[in-house]
């Protein structure tokens, strides 16, 4: 069954926020790239990713929020990720990517 993928970037209190829904793979890994460094481009040094309706990320999809997150701690910047899926938690916890500049929150409104 393949999902579809949509992207939504808004701000909440004035922090970038990237909604996603449907899966992060090889397949659209380059839009959510592209939208992650126009950001980091225009300089902020918080992102606040919602992976909530993320069904499945694959190796391209993490490493590609693992480059951001790598470019944004040039910056000191970090990005918060909200999810409470226990398999896209546990993908970020095993890659050891939330001991970084990525933390994990169960809400929007605690991320930023």
């Amino acid at each position: 069954m393949v999902l579809d993928f949509v992207l939504e970037t808004s701000q909440k209190n004035q922090v970038p926020l990237i909604k996603i829904k449907g899966e992060v793979d090889v397949y659209n890994a380059n839009r959510l790239r592209t939208a992650l460094q126009d950001l980091i481009n225009k300089d902020h040094k918080l992102l606040i990713l919602n992976l909530e309706s993320v069904q499945y990320i694959d190796s391209t999809g993490l490493g590609t929020i693992a480059q951001a997150a790598h470019s944004l701690s040039q910056q000191n910047g970090k990005i918060h990720v909200v999810c409470t899926r226990p398999s896209i938690k546990k993908i970020f916890e095993v890659s050891g990517l939330v001991k970084k500049n990525i933390v994990l929150f169960e809400t929007e409104e605690s991320a930023g």
